[in-house]
């Protein structure tokens, strides 16, 4: 909870004195989170929307570190529509830092579908490795990035890239 919503105190005045009065607290949502599928047939995850980053994340069944154990895992070979891919830079895998953890994990591209109509194909990475802080404790399988493209392992990484070439953006927005 502490990572998803930040707290302000604020004092309220009466008259010409300034005073503490039943101190208000506002509580401001800084996370969102929601489900989506990957594969056919569907496997579905919990994940968090995160315009600080460009690519999805979510953990592999290969995956049996204690970051990755309590979340729902990607198994590549239940999709009919899985294929391991690579970047333009012939690049199969990554690893990534965030400023609290890392993964690392192999390149896929399957069916994504958030909610039951807005489907398309995208390329993402099955983390075979998480670091246990924060991984193991928060609410969600996987981070569903949707910065811009610089933010990406490389071309076809990007799901805002991906719905904007679908026309699946309102009004054919990327921003």
């Amino acid at each position: 909870e502490a990572l998803l919503f930040a707290r302000q105190s604020h004092q309220a005045k009466s008259g010409s004195h300034a005073r503490a009065a039943n101190a208000v607290e506002r509580i401001h949502k800084t996370a969102y989170w929601g489900q989506m599928s990957l594969g056919s047939p569907p496997q579905h995850f919990k994940v968090i929307f995160d315009t600080g980053s460009g690519n999805l994340i979510v953990p592999s069944s290969q995956c049996t570190v204690p970051g990755c154990k309590p979340h729902h895992k990607y198994e590549s070979k239940s999709s009919t529509t899985s294929m391991a891919v690579q970047n333009e830079n012939g690049e199969g895998n990554a690893e990534i830092s965030f400023g609290t953890g890392n993964v690392a994990g192999d390149f896929y591209r399957d069916k994504m579908c958030i909610g039951d109509s807005l489907c398309m194909d995208t390329s993402f990475i099955a983390a075979d490795r998480e670091s246990t802080e924060p991984f193991q404790d928060i609410p969600f399988d996987g981070i569903m990035g949707l910065g811009f493209k610089d933010l990406s392992m490389g071309k076809g990484f990007n799901i805002l890239d991906d719905l904007y070439a679908g026309g699946q953006l309102p009004g054919g927005q990327v921003s």
